[in-house]
C-alpha cells in the first residue's frame, strides 16, 4: 500500500503567473491535479521531469482563448499526490493519463508532450489512436537512453545512496532546471519559485527521485515504444525543439525527424529544453498554426 502525502498548502503558487483553478481526479497513486480551461478543441499538455503544469502556463494563457487546454500534474509532481512507494513507471503514468482523458471524455485530442511526458503520452497515443488527432513533441525521446552519458545523468545520480540523499535531502531535482535554460536571465525568481515550490519538504520529493531512476530503469519499455513507432505514421506530428538542449537537442530532433520526414518542425535556436519557458509565445503560435493547418487540410473529419 502506497503512503500518499497530501499537501493542502499551496501558498507557494503565484496566481499572477499561474491563475488557473485547480481540478482533481482520483487515479492510481492518489489525487491528480489538472488545469482545464474549458471550451474549444482539446489540447492536452504533459510535462517532463522535474516539472509540472506550471511550465506550460504561458502557452496555455495564449491558447485558451481558442482551445480547451488541459494540463495534468503527473503523480509525484506539482499539486498532485506524492506517494512514497508508488511505482512511478512511465506505463503507470500513461494509464493515469488515460483515466483523465476518459474521465473528461475527450476526442480529437492534440497531445503536447515534453521531456519525460513524451514517452508517457506516446504510449497513450499508441493504445488510443481513435482519440488522438495530432501530436506535438518538445525535446523528448522514445528509445533507450541508458548509454547516453548526458541524458542518463539524472538516473545515474539517483541509483546510489548519495544520489538518494541528493534528491531527498538536498532537493537536487528542481536545481537541475536552471541548467536546462539557454538564456539564464529568463530563469527569474518567479520561475525558480514555481519549480521549487512542489518540492519544499523532503517527503514531497519521492516522485522526482523515482522518475529520475525510470529514465534508465524504463529502457526496455522505451525501446518497445520505438519499435512500434510506425503505428503513429497516420497522425500529424509537429516537433518544437530547443536546439541548445544538451541531452535532447539536435541529435534527438534529427532522429525523430528522420523517421517522420513529413512532420512539421519548429526549431528554436536560442532555447534549451524548456522552450515553453524561454519562448512561450513562439511555442503557442507554432501549436496554433499546426492545429489550424491540420484541421483545414482534412486530417480531422
Amino acid at each position: 500500500m502506497s503512503t500518499v502525502i497530501e499537501r493542502n498548502d499551496f501558498s507557494w503558487i503565484d496566481k499572477r503567473v499561474y491563475p488557473f483553478e485547480p481540478n482533481y481526479l482520483n487515479v492510481d497513486g492518489g489525487q491528480m491535479h489538472f488545469v482545464d480551461t474549458i471550451g474549444g478543441r482539446p489540447i492536452v499538455f504533459l510535462h517532463g521531469w522535474p516539472s509540472w503544469s506550471f511550465s506550460f502556463r504561458g502557452v496555455i494563457r495564449t491558447l485558451m482563448k481558442d482551445f480547451r487546454c488541459i494540463a495534468p500534474d503527473m503523480i509525484g509532481f506539482g499539486r498532485s499526490s506524492k506517494p512514497e512507494n508508488w511505482r512511478y513507471s512511465p506505463g503507470a503514468h500513461s494509464l493515469n493519463l488515460k483515466s483523465l482523458i476518459e474521465h473528461l471524455d475527450l476526442h480529437d485530442v492534440t497531445l503536447v508532450l515534453h521531456d519525460f511526458g513524451g514517452p508517457v503520452g506516446l504510449s497513450y497515443a499508441l493504445d488510443n489512436l481513435d482519440r488522438v488527432s495530432r501530436i506535438v513533441l518538445m525535446n523528448t525521446w522514445m528509445w533507450d537512453i541508458s548509454n547516453d552519458p548526458v541524458a542518463s545523468r539524472p538516473a545515474k545520480l539517483a541509483q546510489g545512496p548519495l544520489g538518494r540523499m541528493a534528491y531527498l535531502k538536498l532537493n537536487a531535482a528542481p536545481k537541475a532546471v536552471k541548467s536546462m535554460f539557454c538564456d539564464r536571465e529568463k530563469y527569474t525568481e518567479t520561475v525558480q519559485d514555481g519549480y521549487f515550490g512542489p518540492f519544499t519538504r523532503p517527503e514531497d520529493r519521492h516522485g522526482a527521485l523515482a522518475v529520475a531512476k525510470q529514465l534508465v530503469d524504463g529502457s526496455a519499455w522505451y525501446d518497445d515504444l520505438w519499435s512500434n513507432r510506425r503505428s503513429l505514421n497516420d497522425i500529424p506530428l509537429q516537433l518544437i525543439w530547443g536546439t541548445k538542449d544538451h541531452a535532447f537537442g539536435e541529435r534527438a530532433l534529427n532522429r525523430i525527424w528522420h523517421e517522420f520526414p513529413l512532420c512539421d518542425v519548429k526549431q528554436l535556436e536560442d532555447s534549451g529544453r524548456f522552450a515553453m519557458e524561454e519562448h512561450p509565445q513562439a511555442v503557442a503560435e507554432a501549436i496554433r498554426s499546426f492545429m489550424l493547418t491540420q484541421h483545414q487540410s482534412g486530417y480531422v473529419a
